[in-house]
């Protein structure tokens, strides 16, 4: 899995800066802004894009059949493109706490916001993934087009509820979110594992 871990990140170099472009840009929108929705949305999708880079690149080159003709098991090639999104998704996600430090951003509603994006963030991970094994980077576009787009709509909903009403329940809705993506994760690495067992290359 670390061989097709460091080959992925080897082919994403060159992209990976464009990454990081994007998310000191957001960054610095949100700090002038005073607005943490701006970076907190970017986040969501950090840990997808990268793994869907990679199997595209795989597809086009016919990389998982020589691999597996090489040796390396079908287990180990889900799991590096999981590891792949985590190493992602999971420093650009802990950069959200940063705002924390800068003066008018240390609010309940922007630790709330954090906690929700940041399941969402997994959510989509979690569903986009076992997809794709299934059906391609190709096909499973449309699919990912339309998660988007829900995934927007739920972004628009868990700001109005974490803007909107007060006590606990913004608390508990962001940690109920954040625990649906990492609860997820582990069912999207077992249906995504049956798939590639399965899957005939």
């Amino acid at each position: 899995m670390k061989g097709t871990f460091l080959k992925d990140i080897m082919n994403l170099k060159g992209q990976m800066l464009y990454y990081a472009f994007i998310v000191v840009f957001f960054f610095a929108v949100g700090v002038v802004s005073g607005n943490i929705y701006f970076y907190a949305g970017v986040s969501i999708f950090c840990g997808v894009v990268a793994p869907l880079s990679a199997i595209s690149y795989d597809e086009k080159d016919n990389w998982d059949k020589f691999a597996l003709a090489s040796g390396v098991s079908r287990k180990s090639l889900a799991l590096s493109r999981y590891a792949l999104g985590l190493a992602i998704f999971v420093p650009v996600w802990a950069i959200s706490f940063v705002f924390f430090a800068i003066p008018g951003f240390c609010t309940e509603e922007n630790l709330y916001t954090v906690l929700a994006f940041g399941g969402l963030g997994l959510a989509v991970t979690d569903g986009v993934l076992p997809l794709v094994f299934k059906l391609g980077v190709e096909k499973a576009r449309t699919v990912y087009v339309v998660l988007v787009v829900a995934v927007m709509a739920l972004c628009v909903g868990a700001a109005s509820f974490i803007g909107l009403t007060g006590g606990y329940a913004p608390l508990i809705g962001s940690l109920a979110a954040l625990a649906v993506g990492i609860i997820g994760l582990p069912v999207s690495v077992c249906v995504s594992l049956t798939i590639y067992r399965h899957k005939d290359f």
